[in-house]
């Protein structure tokens, strides 16, 4: 079992590899920085997988949540709590999934 969980961590790192040196290269000889496209490739691949696990999680918990509630009266003028919990499973959804360059730079600059 460890076996297969270190190599399917070794492909994934060989894959990003492969996925961020040509956008490195076309950056670099573009007189950017090749870091910032270093940096996003690999925050993005640590990101990700963290932004699914909340969003699915949010969406299974408030979907129990609305189920649970049906029809009790939320905190605003005559509608339900569905309102609120729509709200939360949006907000764990929505953001940025893939982190740009640009946002890397702004950050780091």
């Amino acid at each position: 079992m460890a076996r297969k969980i270190s190599s399917g961590i070794c492909t994934a790192i060989l894959v990003l590899g492969l996925l961020i040196t040509p956008s490195s290269v076309v950056a670099a000889e573009q007189g950017e920085d090749a870091v910032y496209y270093l940096g996003s490739g690999v925050l993005t691949l640590l990101h990700f997988p963290f932004k699914l696990v909340t969003c699915g999680t949010a969406q299974v918990l408030t979907s129990v949540a609305y189920a649970g509630t049906y029809g009790v009266p939320g905190n605003y003028e005559g509608g339900t709590n569905g309102k609120q919990i729509g709200e939360v499973g949006r907000g764990a959804c929505t953001g940025a999934w893939v982190i740009t360059p640009g946002q890397v730079k702004a950050d780091y600059q």
